[in-house]
């Protein structure tokens, strides 16, 4: 856990105040001021806290406060703030630059520099560097003095220190540092001395020199052993430390006293970049960025360790960027769970500890923000049986790793989705009606709920609940209350067995197991066996089967299973096929045909008495002895009513229009080699595209038992798509069995 103190000794309201330019001099005005030039700012989150624009960046800080850049009205707005009471001075535009424990900044117009005293409000000092070339380029302040960049005639270029101490214009070339470098960083960890980190033409190693900028001297220069290019360094008046990386990326900390060869190296672990800075006897270092990482990583923390004992101390729970400040002490812009996104100070506490200290707030808490995008509302009611999927759609103020879970309520039985979302891009996650297992969603009630956590593992997560509603037509082949088709089977021991299609044929190929459902046992007494669709008066499909004494039974479907059998007829034993599945009559009936062995087609109409679900048999056809398969399909060739299709010994295909009065029209060829087939099923539309498709069951190559999917085109001269195998290590049913 990170605790961080507030300050309780400041003023009770942060306010911003204009810059006045009196004789050329910055002035902050008082916070008592009434000029026209005074405008009150948002007060703090906390009363003893600055607050600071979102996107502020610290870019200098001293003593008395710290100066920022945020964006503004098509210009960058720089500001300084006072630590003593709060004040914030909005600088007239232009371009600012501060240093590190120094209250002095500089505001640059081409080869003009002039610098600001904000602790003293003393006169402005103006440096023209012309004298240096139009190609001098300025790189750094150093308390007051300018590091410039001089170019050579012959190549490369010097390091020149700029100043006007005492009103006269000093300029001072470092000797010592290579003119021609293939790479150069300049950094500062106190006002007096610079960091310059350099590669030579003729060593792959990056090394640094210590400037003393007093002296314009280098004090020291060694091999940053392991460091690569932006390596990070910091220097006391006692140690140098640094981070070095290897091939893999992993990153480890090199501390060094001052003049000496010997290194500690501490292993960190893996990121970059790492900011490493020296505060008295501890060493503070982190992954910078942590608040707009994607991935969790322990060195988003900014840590403090001991030079004298190896303790290390939590500090904040994310850094940007870290810079020195007096005393021995830290300026960080970061934040914590606590307290947010702002400016915090590193100092030793009362027991040497390192702690930290809210100085200015930016107002974001680190609290994952969610909402729900306003173009894609939530939906309440869905019905996937048309095609529909039920997308929600968020947009999260960071990126993040979350999950979204549909429970069914009466069931319980869930979907589960993983998603990754961006910063502040409107994201959805969408559920095409499937559980977990690859079967279909039941109709009913659901509900829902998203956990979203911070990809970067930075702060609270969040949770969003609501419900939906599943809706959708009875499908006739539907016995699990999807409104999708299943298949039964009724295999050699006499269950009947109950497969969800979709998962059984639509998505056996990325690994789903069939997971069948038992609708009941003994049906082994029966030689037929139908799914003609919903034959009586409940909303539920409904069975119908023949014993051996030629019986028919009614099984009426419940939704997930079947009420006790009824007797509905006898006699049946005449007939050879059995089939329904569709309305040949056009009265929004299921029917139900069936060829006798003199090879006549017979219609028995529905009519939707459970009692009596079938009115008298009309005949509809003769010479339908040449078919030893016939299946309704429903209405796959656009026509006004259902359809069928028939097999003949030949093994070749034959479709059969329905005109919507029973009858059908003349037949037509789809195909050959069906005889490869044992059992050809009309089950409805499962891909869900609006026109039944066809399920096959036969022995391919073996004993291997394969189901088979032919998706339906909805095209009368070719209804069906190619075969596709919905390949499954295991088997449907046990031993022999039949598909309907």
């Amino acid at each position: 856990m990170i605790h961080v103190r507030t300050p309780r000794q400041r003023i009770a309201t942060a306010v911003t105040v204009a810059l006045t330019v009196t004789l050329g001099t910055l002035t902050a005005v008082p916070a008592v001021a009434t000029a026209p030039a005074v405008a009150t700012a948002t007060q703090a989150a906390r009363q003893d806290v600055v607050t600071l624009p979102s996107d502020a960046r610290v870019i200098g800080n001293g003593p008395s406060g710290f100066l920022t850049r945020a964006s503004g009205a098509g210009a960058q707005v720089h500001r300084w703030t006072r630590y003593a009471d709060g004040v914030t001075t909005t600088l007239p535009a232009g371009t600012y630059t501060g240093s590190v424990r120094s209250d002095v900044i500089v505001r640059s117009e081409g080869g003009t520099h002039t610098l600001y005293d904000m602790a003293t409000g003393a006169d402005p000092v103006v440096i023209d560097t012309a004298f240096l070339g139009a190609s001098a380029r300025f790189v750094r302040l150093a308390g007051s003095t300018l590091v410039m960049e001089v170019p050579r005639a012959g190549g490369g270029s010097d390091v020149h220190l700029v100043g006007r101490p005492g009103g006269a214009l000093v300029n001072r070339k470092v000797p010592g540092l290579p003119a021609n470098t293939t790479y150069r960083w300049y950094d500062l960890s106190a006002p007096d001395t610079m960091i310059f980190h350099y590669k030579s033409a003729e060593s792959a190693a990056v090394r640094v020199a210590l400037v003393d900028i007093a002296g314009a001297t280098v004090v020291e220069d060694r091999v940053l052993t392991g460091a690569v290019q932006g390596s990070d360094a910091s220097a006391s008046a006692t140690h140098l430390a640094w981070v070095e990386r290897d091939a893999t990326g992993s990153v480890a900390l090199q501390v060094a006293r001052r003049g000496q060869t010997a290194t500690s190296r501490v292993p960190l672990g893996w990121g970059e970049p790492v900011a490493v800075d020296l505060m008295g006897d501890w060493v503070t270092y982190g992954v910078t960025g942590g608040a707009a990482a994607t991935a969790p990583n322990p060195l988003h923390t900014l840590t403090a360790r001991s030079l004298t004992d190896g303790r290390t101390v939590e500090l904040l729970d994310f850094v940007d960027r870290v810079r020195a400040d007096g005393d021995g002490a830290l300026l960080v812009q970061g934040g914590t769970a606590e307290h947010g996104e702002g400016v915090y100070r590193i100092a030793p506490g009362a027991d040497g500890t390192p702690a930290a200290t809210l100085v200015a707030s930016t107002g974001r808490s680190l609290a994952l923000g969610v909402k729900d995008h306003p173009s894609a509302p939530h939906p309440t009611v869905v019905d996937f049986t048309r095609g529909h999927d039920a997308t929600l759609t968020w947009e999260f103020d960071r990126a993040v790793n979350g999950y979204l879970v549909f429970t069914h309520t009466a069931s319980g039985k869930q979907w589960t989705s993983t998603f990754m979302m961006g910063r502040s891009q409107p994201g959805g996650v969408t559920w095409t009606g499937m559980f977990k297992d690859g079967s279909s969603a039941f109709k009913g009630t659901y509900t829902w709920k998203m956990t979203a956590k911070p990809a970067n593992g930075i702060g609270p997560g969040v949770e969003r609940t609501g419900t939906l509603e599943v809706a959708g037509k009875v499908a006739p082949h539907d016995f699990s209350d999807s409104g999708v088709p299943d298949l039964l089977v009724k295999d050699s021991a006499g269950r009947l067995l109950n497969y969800d299609a979709r998962q059984s044929l639509y998505m056996a190929n990325i690994g789903y197991r069939r997971t069948p459902g038992v609708m009941g046992t003994g049906w082994q007494i029966y030689d037929r066996v139908a799914a003609p669709g919903n034959i009586d008066a409940s909303p539920y499909a409904d069975v119908i089967a023949r014993d051996r004494t030629g019986a028919l039974w009614l099984h009426s479907g419940t939704g997930h299973a079947f009420a006790p059998r009824k007797k509905i007829g006898g006699g049946w034993q005449i007939y050879n096929e059995l089939t329904g599945g569709g309305d040949l009559t056009g009265d929004g009936r299921a029917d139900l045909v069936a060829t006798d062995k003199a090879g006549d087609l017979w219609l028995y109409k529905g009519t939707g008495n459970g009692a009596a679900p079938f009115a008298p048999r009309r005949k509809i056809g003769h010479g339908w002895g040449v078919y030893n398969k016939i299946a309704a399909t429903g209405n796959i060739g656009g026509g006004p009513a259902g359809d069928l299709v028939a097999r003949d010994t030949a093994g070749v295909l034959w479709l059969y229009l329905g005109k919507g009065d029973g009858t059908f029209a003349a037949r037509t060829r789809i195909g050959g080699g069906w005889d490869r087939y044992s059992d050809i099923v009309g089950v409805g539309d499962i891909d869900r595209n609006g026109t039944p498709d066809l399920v096959t069951q036969g022995v391919m190559g073996g004993s291997f038992e394969t189901l088979s999917y032919y998706e339906g085109t909805g095209a009368w001269d070719t209804p069906f798509g190619p075969r596709r195998s919905a390949y499954s290590q295991d088997t449907v049913g046990t031993g022999t069995f039949t598909l309907f």
